[in-house]
């Protein structure tokens, strides 16, 4: 693997996609669509993984999703 690669555990995967998203915020400050998105991804210690369960199940079914499904166009 080159230097850019590396393999993530789902979790950790959350958590990056997390982390992204959030300095993406930090530059759109005035995104209320983005906040509230954060605060229910916020990774979390306990069975549910996230402040919101919901947003945890729909994190995995993205990663069944990825190389079986379309991807999504903005």
């Amino acid at each position: 693997m080159g230097d850019h690669e590396r393999l993530l555990t789902v979790k950790e995967a959350y958590e990056a996609a997390y982390r992204f998203v959030s300095q993406y915020r930090d530059r759109e400050r005035e995104s209320e669509s983005l906040q509230l998105m954060l605060v229910s991804m916020e990774p979390v210690d306990d069975y549910a993984m996230s402040a919101d369960p919901a947003s945890w199940e729909d994190w995995l079914t993205c990663v069944n999703d990825v190389g079986k499904q379309p991807r999504p166009r903005p």
